[in-house]
């Protein structure tokens, strides 16, 4: 609790000082001025003593509990007047600098046993927990020349989770297994490798050994046996949270972006029965969620980034998947969300999923860093443009070198900006999937 002097209180003061120079050369105007600046000074005793002490407001703050990053919520602010006096003044909210929203001050006017509420449309543009303790409320006396500063306690904790949205609609997870799907029919074929679905007459050219003879036994036809493909696949995620990763584009962290459309992969996957599992790391594994099915895989893979904070390390891909290599028992699809800005990391990053594919098939999400486009369609005024743009070229070429040399040796790729990874992403796992290589 604090008082002190409002705007009217301080611009009375400045006036009263100006006076005080001119009492200074007439004398005559001294007693006026000392009157005056007696009856200003008890004026702001008085104005303070009016002012409501102890525990006169009241504050309820409503947020819910978990969020998508980047995604609007509600914030409910609930002031109420506990006190036996009208309250006049502002409240001033508290909140963390990865908050975006409105933080004008809230001016109120409250008789007591009296309350107020304001809603406020806010997004939280970094993935976290994230507290909300206090606000501030400033009270101000009934001639407006003293204030008293008030701290509020309004305790509330949101979660912002990339792709949590999806966890909580079902109308979401219907979509992201539609865009798996666009487009696609579901592989069929004749002979074993895949989920028994159905009988069909025999036609020359199908292989004998897919006759069921148990069928030509009952019916006295000839009939083959008809598969898809297996349906539980091993589906593993990957996602890279070093330095680049933690770039912002759009105001967004590009591995937010990369984690949420992950997430719509994995809601795909454990729709169509797969069995989904996510790796996050930088330069160590810093979240490892094994292959499962079932509906709470999903949720454990949307959470499993709560805990993961920004180190701004460099990625390290040899170790993460040389320890991603050992915890996969069984042939997977390896789907990687990563960036890359130098030929060197490059290089690793291509040995490596030369290695893995080995033994499994792997998809990469490159992020696109949208910046190196728009450097390049900023108009050349000088040679310090010209420099830059011959730079993001370079970089361009190099980075595109490395795609094609890793597309090369068999791997899916998906080459896209942050913001629209979604979409092709799913595409892709759906060709693959329905192709029946898993």
């Amino acid at each position: 609790m604090a008082y002190s002097p409002t705007r009217l209180a301080i611009l009375l003061g400045l006036v009263l000082c100006g006076l005080a120079l001119v009492a200074l050369a007439d004398e005559s105007l001294f007693r006026p001025w000392l009157t005056a600046a007696i009856l200003a000074t008890a004026a702001l005793v008085i104005d303070a003593l009016l002012i409501p002490r102890g525990a006169v407001l009241g504050l309820v703050r409503k947020l819910p509990a978990e969020v998508g990053v980047g995604a609007p919520m509600t914030q409910t602010l609930n002031l109420s007047n506990l006190g036996t006096a009208r309250l006049h003044g502002q409240l001033l909210d508290i909140l963390p600098p990865s908050f975006e929203g409105e933080r004008a001050p809230l001016s109120f006017a409250l008789a007591p046993d009296e309350a107020m509420a304001w809603d406020a449309s806010l997004s939280a543009t970094d993935r976290g927990q994230f507290s909300l303790e206090h606000a501030t409320a400033v009270v101000r006396g009934p001639l407006r020349l003293m204030r008293r500063v008030i701290r509020l306690s309004a305790p509330a904790t949101v979660c912002a989770i990339p792709g949590i949205e999806v966890l909580h609609s079902n109308q979401l997870i219907l979509k992201a297994a539609q865009d798996a799907d666009a487009g696609i029919s579901r592989s069929r074929g004749i002979g074993r490798g895949g989920e028994f679905e159905s009988l069909a007459p025999y036609v020359p050219g199908d292989p004998p050994q897919s006759v069921d003879w148990k069928a030509f036994a009952r019916t006295g036809q000839l009939a083959v046996r008809r598969y898809v493909p297996e349906r539980r696949r091993n589906i593993m995620l990957a996602c890279d949270a070093g330095r680049l990763m933690g770039a912002r584009v759009g105001g967004r962290r590009k591995v937010d972006l990369a984690l949420q459309a992950l997430v719509k992969v994995a809601a795909a996957a454990l729709h169509r029965g797969d069995l989904v599992g996510l790796m996050i790391f930088d330069g160590s594994i810093r979240a490892m969620v094994p292959p499962r099915g079932g509906g709470g895989q999903l949720a454990r893979i949307v959470r499993a980034s709560l805990g993961v904070s920004s180190a701004h390390t460099e990625t390290a891909f040899t170790s993460a998947f040389v320890h991603m290599n050992h915890a996969l028992s069984r042939r997977s699809l390896v789907v990687l969300a990563t960036d890359f800005d130098n030929v060197a990391s490059g290089w690793e990053l291509q040995r490596n999923l030369a290695q893995i594919g080995r033994r499994h098939f792997a998809l990469v999400a490159a992020m696109r860093d949208p910046v190196y486009h728009e450097i390049l369609r900023r108009p050349v005024t000088g040679t310090p443009d010209a420099y830059r743009q011959l730079a993001a070229l370079t970089l361009m070429e190099e980075r595109q070198e490395i795609l094609n040399r890793i597309h090369a040796t068999g791997v899916y790729l998906v080459d896209a900006e942050p913001a629209e990874l979604d979409v092709p992403l799913l595409n892709l796992y759906g060709r693959i999937v329905a192709g029946g290589k898993l």
